[in-house]
């Protein structure tokens, strides 16, 4: 049986779902355009060489343009289902990728293990509050990578998954800045 947390949870992964079905494709780009410009602002953007990153699903803030314009003076990694867990892959023009079970491209390649050496993490997620926790799709991974690390956790997110509190528990992975449409939190 579920908890009531893990309950509320759930209730609100089904809101942000609903929530953005009314959205077109071309609005979700556009918006996710807007995400990453007030990202491009901060200093931690700005200092970080190697960026830990995802590979947009089609409900998520899209990377793909975000990566295609700084992949000439960034060094990008993007996230693979490993045993249960996250490694990060170097991105490179001739990256290859392979379908994981949720569709998502992962990159074949080498596992990247030198945490000291990374600038930030940009993280998705379902839902975001202004306390800085994260609600995600409710499999760990993220929460179970980024306690391992001591870099700067980004959440990006459309505004309307930012909220002004969401549930969240011990597991749960703070983020050291959320950065929306419009509002940017840290």
């Amino acid at each position: 049986m579920k908890s009531g947390i893990d309950s509320a949870k759930d209730k609100l992964r089904k809101e942000i779902a609903n929530e953005k079905r009314r959205y077109t494709s071309e609005e979700l780009l556009l918006m996710s355009d807007e995400v990453f410009s007030v990202l491009e602002i901060t200093g931690t953007f700005r200092d970080a060489s190697i960026i830990f990153i995802y590979n947009a699903m089609a409900d998520e803030v899209s990377t793909q343009a975000f990566i295609e314009k700084w992949k000439s003076e960034k060094h990008f990694y993007l996230p693979v289902v490993k045993d249960g867990n996250l490694v990060f892959r170097k991105l490179q023009e001739d990256t290859l990728f392979e379908k994981s079970k949720i569709g998502v491209d992962e990159p074949i390649g080498d596992d990247f293990t030198d945490y000291s050496k990374i600038g930030m993490v940009i993280v998705p997620g379902t839902a975001f509050d202004r306390k800085c926790n994260r609600l995600g799709r409710g499999k760990g991974y993220y929460d179970r990578f980024l306690a391992k690390i001591k870099v700067p956790k980004v959440g990006v997110c459309f505004d309307f998954q930012l909220k002004d509190q969401i549930p969240a528990d011990d597991r749960d992975i703070k983020m050291d800045m959320i950065v929306g449409e419009n509002e940017l939190i840290w």
